[in-house]
């Protein structure tokens, strides 16, 4: 049975996180959900501060939009 959340947060927050989704081929109900059960299987969050103009020379991002799309494909089975 589903039901509803209803959160207070910033309208610019809430565009920018649902245009970021959009792109990934998700909705931001898919990537509330996903971290809802992230937080659950953790037991807790982890906030890390990744420099963004280094994020390439971590990976490629071709391989870190593939690994989100299968996580994702996981967490709707």
């Amino acid at each position: 049975m589903d039901t509803t959340i209803l959160i207070k947060t910033k309208k610019d927050l809430k565009l920018q996180a649902q245009e970021l989704a959009s792109d990934l081929g998700f909705s931001l109900t898919d990537i509330i959900n996903a971290s809802l059960r992230q937080f659950i299987i953790n037991q807790g969050i982890t906030i890390s501060k990744v420099p963004t103009e280094t994020l390439d020379d971590y990976s490629n991002p071709e391989e870190i939009l593939s690994g989100l799309r299968d996580s994702f494909k996981e967490f709707k089975r």
